[in-house]
């Protein structure tokens, strides 16, 4: 028993000296570099690598304290390196993630890992791959590229394998998007549904990332200036206020890839639009109706634009709400009303084609007959005589 025990206690310091080792080795020491190949055999580790590369390991478990993660990540390392059979060696390094430490010639064994520690621990796991080195002294690159990859979860999501060679170049956000701001919240206030307000936060995030993924920490300010930005305003405009869920900035900070800080916004906007006004159908509806009176009182110089000033909103606030109140776009009804008008001015009167399509709101006499003909089913001629027959 004496024994047994003995041998035990000389694993346990062996295993924290290889990782005490290895840890000072991907911090670029330079008293580790030396007699590098002669330290690693000391130390019962391959000296021998072709290529040598870095991979970084993270559970995807949450924990609740800082020695139960330590204690899980300790299980992986061991069952790791039980399992690895081509030389390479597991550590435990200083940020809480077990270090892969492998010949690239057998790079194809990572996504076995994968598999193995999934189902031995019953959850994927997040991989970061750095670029395979020439010598091993320069690992420290490949360990610095491998920790890099591994943040690149918040855009690839969870659970994947992510090299370091794949990733694009961050861009920086130059200026808060007031204006894409507004654009948002007067979807968002039109949206009815929850799939609608969530396609209104989808193409928020499209629109930020549409030149390229921006670095992480401008998005969480992004996304906790725009939370800020439409809570103000939708409280500007509530005529009630009724309880409602108020964001945790230290919630969105600790969300860990962009999906979650989506999902979150979506959330978020859902319960906040319950503070709106429940008069604000209604509302919809009164503004509806003066909009189609301006537009019938004045169709041949009516504009989207000249309407929303008469009626107090903004263009595109109106044209979204226009859409979702009557199931045609302003620029449609706008056209049925002209078109209707002009057969009225047909029956009527005996005006010349090119001074009906004036009086309508067209200036150019083709496009109203085109028009005319597409809506009516013949050209404003043939109108005019199947009336007089």
């Amino acid at each position: 028993m004496l024994q047994e025990g003995l041998l035990f206690k000389e694993d346990v310091i062996l295993t924290w000296m290889r990782d005490r080792f290895l840890r000072n080795l991907m911090s670029d020491s330079g008293a580790v570099k030396s007699d590098l190949k002669e330290s690693l055999a000391r130390l019962q580790l391959n000296p021998y690598y072709t290529f040598p590369a870095l991979a970084l390991l993270e559970p995807t478990a949450h924990f609740d304290d800082e020695h139960e993660k330590i204690l899980y990540l300790e299980q992986m390392r061991d069952y790791m390196q039980k399992k690895i059979s081509d030389g390479s060696v597991v550590f435990v390094d200083e940020e809480g993630r077990v270090g892969l430490l492998f010949s690239w010639v057998s790079k194809a064994s990572v996504e076995t890992i994968q598999a193995m520690l999934k189902e031995q621990f019953q959850q994927p796991f997040n991989i970061g791959v750095g670029k395979p080195c020439s010598h091993l002294y320069d690992i420290v690159h490949s360990y610095r590229q491998a920790s890099r990859a591994l943040q690149f979860k918040f855009y690839r999501g969870t659970g994947k394998i992510i090299y370091y060679s794949e990733l694009g170049r961050y861009e920086s956000l130059q200026h808060y998007p007031s204006d894409k701001e507004k654009e948002l919240f007067d979807a968002y206030k039109a949206a009815e549904t929850a799939a609608e307000i969530e396609d209104c936060v989808l193409l928020f995030y499209g629109e930020m990332l549409r030149k390229g993924p921006l670095d992480t920490q401008s998005v969480y300010d992004l996304t906790v200036r725009l939370l800020v930005g439409i809570e103000k305003r939708v409280l500007a405009e509530a005529d009630n206020v009724s309880a409602y869920e108020r964001f945790d900035v230290m919630s969105i900070v600790k969300l860990e890839t962009l999906e979650e800080i989506k999902q979150y916004v979506i959330h978020f906007l859902i319960g906040l639009k319950d503070v709106l006004s429940h008069s604000q159908k209604e509302s919809h509806r009164s503004i509806i109706k003066k909009t189609i009176h301006h537009m019938e009182q004045e169709c041949q110089f009516a504009s989207l634009q000249s309407v929303a000033q008469k009626v107090y909103m903004t263009p595109t606030y109106l044209s979204l709400l226009f859409k979702m109140n009557t199931g045609k776009r302003f620029i449609e009804h706008l056209t049925d009303i002209r078109i209707d008008k002009a057969k009225d001015i047909l029956k009527s009167t005996h005006f010349k084609n090119y001074e009906v399509a004036e009086k309508v709101g067209y200036q150019d006499p083709r496009y109203f007959s085109q028009i005319f003909k597409k809506k009516v089913g013949l050209s404003p001629s043939e109108y005019r005589e199947s009336i007089g027959k």
